[in-house]
């Protein structure tokens, strides 16, 4: 009788099997590894090979398990930082080169024996060889030992230390006619110290020079060349970068963390920088060509010692981080029609904005974050939108004007401003308003920015329903007291309030929002006046386990019940009467139709209730009538 085939005995099959398939898909001959890539056509990939004291020849064949293979690929990084002081020989039946193939690979040459149908851009990326030698096929051939396109207008890799008397000098010039410089041809190559681009150029490839360790001086020469992506980043050595007349833009990262570069003139005709196109580098003089209408993303990012520049009439964009992290001292915007977030944050010695072109519509989010030097900036009337913490820790900052038409405004414009008393607005600004000081809502019920400099107790004003989001960050309060008919604090709107101990909140708050006060350690004592526990009350660990909650007696539990309240370690019950506001009849806080609707029905006798029959009587007459009407609706106008 035979056993059953249980389920584990068919798991340990099924795993020998898969085992089995493996080991005929993947398989090491001679210390190099394969993988088959067409089982149908039996063909395989050499995916590692090894390092060697004398020449390697790749076979043509090999076989596993009874069957023979043909070797027509080298995978990826199959040689990577192999050395073979010798030769590397590819037999005829390689077709394929694949990203990386020959990646820091370390040789006199590789030779190419077979009609290869493709080589990824990359494959010998950052190579160490003297030559690459490819004879003549389809689709690539070599010229001196650079290998090159059939057509000898495209350089698809170059040696990293080549020996031929055309191309082994240190200061190299790519020879007239050819028009394309492939993706990585030049990376890591360091042999070269100077390069001149031709006039026949068209197009220099992604990473095409990209970390080559002793390049100094980079030459193209005036025609229609177009710089790719990374083209020549890191290249940390570049002290002088010629750019031809007519060039319209430059890839992103293409000139990033050129560290040596002191000085640089874009030329005329320039249209545009990418992003990134040259951030990290050593700047200190910026020359920006008439023709130039938009600085990208990052474009200039981290030259930390750029302290002037220029901008053309025909600058209407600066994007996102374009001057980010430099040193400038003064800022001319023209005819700036738009600038990005942070465009100019942590410029700590800028001293100087001049917006007076009434051109700029739009200001992004932190974009003076860190201007410390600057003390006063005049807004020009075309500004409409501003957004979120504009003036972020700009602590010179002593005068601030809201233009006319201004109209949206981000959370925290005046965060960290610890020099500004008090914030101005033009009269004519229909959106926003100023009172006291303070920025609101033109309707003065939310409050938008309350200026840095605010210090010591803090009472919100009669009125306030909603403190905006940032609105009061990193103000150096003591008290926090807060009006009947406030219902909401939004996102942060205390946060980093260091100083801040005592925090009373009206019986009508009933909406807290994230981090309103996260980083505020020093509060001992907070008291929500709110028989319901307001939604959120999230403040640190610190506070929760060492300061005091006084709630309304009677209602410990429900505070001890909510998942945030409930944290305290310390929560006491406090007797509660707060006085009412005038005409709130229904007692949430603010004064409405609702309680207009509801002396009308007093009068109807529809409503006989006694306690708010008295506060109905606004007139103190006796009677509740039309003149209590007319007094609820004079106070919704106010």
């Amino acid at each position: 009788m035979k056993k059953p085939i249980t389920t584990l005995r068919l798991m340990v099959m099924a795993i020998m099997l898969c085992c089995t398939s493996l080991s005929l898909l993947a398989f090491d001959i001679d210390g190099m590894s394969y993988e088959v890539n067409n089982e149908v056509n039996k063909t395989v990939t050499l995916t590692k090979g090894k390092s060697s004291l004398t020449n390697i020849t790749v076979p043509e064949t090999v076989t596993n398990g009874g069957v023979t293979y043909t070797v027509n690929t080298i995978g990826e990084d199959a040689f990577y930082q192999c050395e073979i002081p010798g030769v590397l020989d590819l037999p005829a039946t390689v077709v394929v080169l694949q990203f990386c193939a020959f990646q820091q690979l370390t040789g006199s040459s590789v030779r190419i024996r077979g009609d290869l149908q493709s080589v990824d851009y990359g494959a010998f990326y950052g190579n160490k060889l003297q030559a690459i030698i490819c004879y003549a096929t389809t689709y690539f051939t070599h010229d001196m030992g650079v290998l090159t396109n059939k057509e000898k207008t495209m350089i698809i890799a170059f040696p990293g230390r080549p020996t031929s008397d055309k191309w082994s000098s240190a200061n190299l010039s790519i020879p007239e006619g050819y028009e394309y410089i492939a993706p990585y041809a030049f990376t890591e190559n360091p042999n070269l110290t100077s390069i001149t681009i031709p006039t026949s150029v068209k197009e220099i490839g992604v990473g095409a020079f990209q970390e080559c360790p002793n390049l100094k001086t980079v030459t193209i020469l005036d025609g229609n060349t177009v710089v790719r992506d990374r083209a020549f980043m890191g290249c940390e050595q570049v002290t002088s970068l010629n750019l031809p007349t007519g060039m319209k833009t430059v890839g992103h990262s293409a000139f990033f963390d050129l560290a040596a570069l002191k000085t640089l003139t874009l030329p005329e005709g320039m249209i545009h920088t990418g992003i990134n196109s040259f951030a990290n580098c050593g700047l200190t003089t910026l020359n920006l060509p008439s023709t130039l209408k938009n600085i990208g993303d990052r474009s200039f990012m981290n030259n930390i010692d750029l302290h002037q520049i220029n901008l053309s009439e025909s600058v209407d964009t600066i994007e996102y981080s374009a001057f980010y992290g430099c040193d400038l001292t003064a800022i001319d915007l023209k005819n700036v029609k738009w600038i990005g977030g942070q465009a100019f944050c942590n410029n700590y010695n800028l001293a100087s904005v001049d917006c007076s072109n009434n051109q700029l519509d739009f200001m992004g989010n932190a974009l003076f974050y860190g201007c410390r030097s600057l003390t006063g900036i005049t807004l020009p009337e075309s500004l409409r939108e501003m957004e979120s913490s504009t003036f972020y820790l700009c602590t010179g900052l002593n005068s601030l004007t809201i233009p006319a038409n201004v109209e949206v405004i981000g959370a925290g414009i005046t965060v960290g401003t610890t020099a500004l008393n008090e914030i101005q607005i033009d009269p004519a600004n229909t959106h926003f308003d100023v009172k006291d000081g303070w920025l609101y809502t033109s309707d003065l019920k939310r409050i938008v920015a309350i200026p840095g400099a605010v210090s010591g107790v803090l009472t919100i004003p009669e009125g306030v329903t909603t403190i905006g989001a940032q609105a009061g960050r990193r103000l150096a309060i003591t008290e926090l007291e807060t009006p009947r008919g406030l219902k909401t604090l939004e996102f942060a709107a205390f946060m980093q309030c260091t100083q801040l101990a005592k925090v009373t909140l009206s019986a009508t708050v009933d909406s807290i929002a994230g981090n309103v006060f996260a980083n505020c350690p020093a509060i001992t004592e907070v008291t929500s006046l709110n028989r319901v526990p307001p939604v959120g009350g999230v403040f640190v660990e610190d506070v929760y386990n060492a300061a005091t909650l006084y709630v309304p007696r009677g209602y410990k539990e429900a505070y001890q019940a909510d998942e945030n309240w409930g944290k305290f370690l310390y929560i006491e019950e406090i007797d509660v009467e707060e006085p009412g506001v005038v005409g709130d009849l229904n007692g949430d806080g603010v004064v409405d139709v609702a309680d207009v609707n509801i002396c009308i029905n007093i009068i109807l006798e529809l409503n006989n209730d006694p306690e708010v029959k008295a506060l109905a009587d606004l007139n103190g007459d006796g009677v509740v009538d039309v003149a209590d009407v007319n007094a609820i609706i004079n106070i919704i106008l106010q």
